[in-house]
């Protein structure tokens, strides 16, 4: 039994040392594709979002994950958390309607959407509202630069 203590030190080691270069950040860098915005709480603004920033922290509602594809599609994940029980309406601003996200009783929600790259050029931005539009409950997305 007295040899087998050293061995399990070994094992959880070498585990505890894959795990640390797991956690370690790759050399190469972020990936030039990805981006990530906030969603602020903002009536209106322009197609892209050009006076909007997620300062103070408090205004922030959500955010969304922005990657460009090899593919030519660009997929946005979203997380918010709004208004309960509400179903927001999900836009490339100035563009098309990409999907709906509904919130449930904390007023978390999350959709996933995809897009043709082309449809916009290297700016371009994010909005959603519930129907009707009613003030005080409509999100701008930070601007989206490549």
């Amino acid at each position: 039994m007295r040899y087998k203590a050293p061995l399990i030190g070994l094992a959880l080691t070498a585990a505890a040392q894959v795990a640390l270069a797991q956690s370690i950040p790759s050399l190469k860098g972020p990936d030039p594709n990805f981006r990530e915005v906030s969603l602020v709480k903002q009536d209106q603004s322009d197609c892209e979002d050009s006076n909007v920033s997620d300062q103070p922290p408090n205004v922030v509602g959500g955010t969304a994950y922005v990657l460009r594809s090899a593919d030519g599609n660009t997929t946005v994940k979203v997380g918010i958390t709004a208004k309960p029980n509400t179903t927001y309406h999900f836009h490339l601003k100035c563009v098309r309607r990409l999907g709906d996200i509904t919130t449930y009783d904390e007023g978390a929600g999350e959709g996933l959407f995809t897009f043709k790259t082309n449809e916009v050029g290297n700016e371009f931005a994010f909005d959603m509202y519930p129907e009707g539009a009613p003030p005080g409950n409509k999100y701008q997305s930070v601007k989206v630069k490549y």
